[in-house]
């Protein structure tokens, strides 16, 4: 997204788009749709040159930014890399609930926001990338078994991402149990 794009997609732009995929689902959000949930109309959006595209944009760049912020200290702080991978995996679950409404409505739109196109593809890097170094580090340690690193990543975030998502939107489990089973399943499948 451009600077100029930047600045058209603002703060309620980026809400309301939020809204409509939690109320729509992905797929459905349509410029319409945004513009109702921010009480404009569509014509001012239009005129404001921002497409759905951007305001999808937002919302990623808004997503991978909390998802960052979030696996830092599992990546940084101290212990072997098993605990550490358990501090990433917990994190993206109470980065899940914080968006558990819109990463639910995002679930099935069919990898228009977390992958790339192709068949080899693998899940978008900036989601994948901490398990994946989390997994190298746990297999030099010994505290994790030695896993195709790249593969399991993308398996894990999509695992205990989605499943948790899932598991809480769908199902309606407290965040406490939906954490402990999807972590002691997958801890005890990848630990050494």
């Amino acid at each position: 997204m451009s600077r100029e794009q930047e600045a058209v997609v603002d703060r309620t732009l980026v809400d309301a788009t939020a809204a409509a995929v939690a109320k729509w689902g992905l797929s459905e959000v349509t410029l319409e749709r945004v513009a109702a949930e921010a009480g404009m109309s569509r014509a001012t959006i239009y005129r404001r040159g921002v497409t759905r595209e951007d305001l999808i944009a937002a919302l990623t760049a808004e997503a991978a930014d909390t998802y960052s912020r979030a696996m830092l200290p599992a990546l940084a702080g101290p212990g072997t890399a098993r605990e550490r991978l358990e501090s990433a995996l917990d994190a993206l679950c109470v980065t899940a609930d914080e968006h558990l409404h819109l990463l639910a409505g995002m679930f099935l739109a069919h990898g228009e926001v977390f992958h790339k196109p192709g068949p080899d593809a693998m899940v978008v890097d900036v989601f994948a990338e901490p398990f994946e170094r989390l997994l190298r580090d746990g297999a030099a340690d010994g505290s994790l078994r030695s896993l195709p690193a790249t593969i399991t990543a993308t398996a894990l975030f999509n695992l205990v991402g989605w499943g948790y998502i899932h598991l809480r939107a769908a199902h309606d489990w407290q965040p406490e149990t939906a954490r402990r089973i999807l972590l002691d399943l997958v801890l005890n499948g990848t630990s050494a």
